[in-house]
C-alpha cells in the first residue's frame, strides 16, 4: 500500500504536539516490537486516529467513514494517509476484509475505534462488534488504549495548533479465544464488552460511560498476551 502522506503527516504532527500541548504517553513498552496488531482506542475528536498514530512505532492504517472519500482529491489523501473507507451504517465486508489482509498479509498494525463514531458526551459509547469478530477471526492481539483531552480538537484544522492537555494509556495486549457455547453473534458481542472493558479500566471513572459497570470484570473470551517475539528483538 503506498502511504506516502503518513511519514511527512505523522512527522509535522509530532512537531505540533511537542510545541503546542501537554502530550504524555505511558505504557509504550506495552506495544509488540514486531508483528500484526489491533489498537483499540476510545474516540473523542477527529484528531483522535493522528494522535494514537503518534504513540505508534510504526505507521498504522485505518478505517475511516465513507463520506471522507468522496470526492477524489480528498479520496486520493486519505488513501495515501493510509486509510480504507467503511461504510458504518451496516456490516461492510468489504473493509473488514482489506484489514485482514493489512494484518495476516502485511503485518501491518491497524488502529479501530470500536464505538464506531466520536462521543459527543467524553463517556464511553456502546460498542461496535467488527473489532471483535476481526480479532477471533485472525488471532491477532489487540492493544487497548484510552484517550483524554483530546474533546476540544474536532476542527481538523486543529492539527497545525493542538493545544490541549492529552493523556494516552496504552494497556498490555491481549488475544480474543471467544468462546465454544453460542451464536457468533452473542459470542462477538462477549469479546466485545471484554475489550471496552479493558479499555473502560484505563479511563477516569467520568469517562467510562456505558462500560462503567463492567470495568472490573472477569475477561475469561480474552486472554494476556505473552510477545515472546520481543525476547529474540535485542
Amino acid at each position: 500500500m503506498g502511504q506516502w502522506l503518513f511519514p511527512p503527516c505523522n512527522f509535522g504532527f509530532k512537531l505540533t504536539l511537542r510545541w503546542f500541548s501537554d502530550f504524555t504517553v505511558e505504557g509504550q513498552e506495552n506495544i509488540p516490537k514486531c508483528g500484526p496488531l489491533l489498537v483499540a482506542s476510545n474516540h473523542l475528536s477527529n484528531l483522535d486516529p493522528a494522535i494514537v498514530a503518534a504513540a505508534l512505532p510504526r505507521p498504522p492504517v485505518f478505517l475511516a467513514k465513507q463520506e471522507l472519500f468522496k470526492y477524489p482529491i480528498g479520496s486520493t489523501l486519505m488513501r495515501g494517509y493510509g486509510a480504507f473507507p467503511v461504510d458504518r451504517r451496516r456490516a461492510d465486508i468489504r473493509a473488514l476484509n482489506w484489514i485482514t489482509h493489512q494484518l495476516l498479509r502485511e503485518s501491518r498494525i491497524a488502529i479501530i475505534f470500536p464505538e464506531g463514531t466520536r462521543s459527543k458526551s467524553g463517556g464511553l459509547l456502546r460498542a461496535q462488534h467488527g473489532l471483535a469478530r476481526i480479532a477471533i477471526s485472525t488471532g491477532v492481539p489487540v492493544v487497548p488504549v484510552s484517550l483524554t483531552g483530546s474533546e476540544n480538537l474536532q476542527n481538523p484544522l486543529k492539527v497545525l495548533k493542538p493545544t490541549a492537555t492529552l493523556r494516552l494509556k496504552i494497556g498490555k495486549p491481549f488475544v480474543a479465544t471467544g468462546s465454544d457455547v453460542g451464536t457468533p453473534r452473542s459470542i462477538a458481542a462477549d469479546v466485545t464488552t471484554e475489550i471496552m472493558s479493558r479499555i473502560s479500566r484505563m479511563l477516569p471513572e467520568a469517562q467510562r460511560g456505558e462500560y462503567a459497570d463492567v470495568t472490573d470484570m472477569n475477561t475469561p473470551n480474552t486472554l494476556d498476551y505473552v510477545h515472546s517475539s520481543d525476547k529474540e528483538v535485542t
